[in-house]
């Protein structure tokens, strides 16, 4: 095992267009090398593609082991699920930023910041999904990481009343973010290949990471008033709602296609239509966000 590394390299140009209005663009780049990475050692060096079938994935088999006792009218049994790792694995993002920043006198801020950005690498050692599909060919592994957010937008503004008023001393305060979906591996759900792995073997021809999920899209806001109490102590007042309008944000979906191959419309994104008879769990919710949230609270300063 090496030791693991990292390098990062960003440039960014900030102006300021008039007076409170700022605009920026940049750009960063973080690579990280002898990440670790599993070799199932259970399986033999392929041999292309089965007789009778044109699925190319059917490379890999378990070795049988002549020691290890078949079941009773089972065939002769495997020496069970053996994995080495090593420090192969490499990962790189790349992400392009802009940003505006306007300041309209002393009661508003106004922030928009936008990443289109991309996440690469060529499998991690997390759970026995992630192992590759085959030990000669893994540099064919790399791809979009399931990690991967290609566009995400996030804005925020802070109001705050004027001094004279009568709404004086309150504050209004948003963040809006939305964000492209996370892509997923389409698993076939059993041990297909015959290699002694039977959560990473993937649909047809299919590659790591091409089914896509939801869009996240959530407002937070804020309200807060401060309170005189005297000329030693404040309190200020505040209600939150997180995810103000309560839309069902799926972080992860059901990837499991329960089959092969794929039969009729390969699906490619969460919701897109595609009923299967196989897994009627597949493209259902996995994990969810949040849904919305209120918080009341109270800070004393003095």
């Amino acid at each position: 095992m090496r030791k693991p590394y990292s390098e990062q390299a960003s440039l960014a140009i900030v102006r300021e267009i008039t007076k409170g209005l700022t605009v920026s663009a940049g750009y960063l780049f973080v690579a990280a090398h002898h990440l670790v990475r599993p070799i199932d050692l259970n399986v033999a060096p392929h041999i292309g593609i089965v007789p009778g079938t044109t699925n190319k994935d059917l490379y890999n088999f378990a070795i049988p082991d002549p020691n290890f006792p078949a079941p009773p009218g089972g065939s002769v049994g495997t020496n069970g699920i053996f994995y080495f790792t090593d420090s192969s694995g490499n990962s790189a993002y790349h992400g392009l930023t802009l940003q505006a920043t306007e300041k309209l006198g002393k009661y508003f801020r106004l922030s928009a910041n936008y990443t289109f950005s991309k996440v690469l690498d060529d499998g991690k050692f997390l759970v026995f999904v992630d192992t590759p599909q085959s030990n000669d060919q893994r540099s064919a592994e790399r791809a979009i990481s399931n990690q991967n957010i290609r566009h995400r937008f996030v804005a925020d503004f802070v109001a705050d009343a004027p001094e004279h008023s009568f709404l004086r001393n309150f504050e209004l305060s948003s963040i809006v973010t939305v964000q492209s979906p996370r892509p997923f591996t389409l698993f076939v759900g059993f041990d297909a290949n015959n290699d002694g792995n039977p959560v990473n073997d993937r649909v047809g021809e299919s590659g790591r990471d091409t089914y896509l999920g939801d869009h996240l899209r959530t407002v937070d806001i804020r309200v807060s008033r401060l309170l005189h109490l005297g000329e030693k102590y404040r309190i200020q007042l505040s209600v939150d709602s997180f995810n103000l309008f309560n839309r069902a944000n799926v972080d992860e979906v059901f990837s499991v296609y329960g089959a092969p191959a794929f039969v009729g419309a390969v699906p490619k994104h969460y919701k897109d239509g595609v009923t299967l008879p196989f897994n009627p769990a597949f493209g259902s919710p996995r994990t969810m966000f949040n849904p919305r949230q209120f918080q009341f609270a109270a800070k004393l300063q003095f």
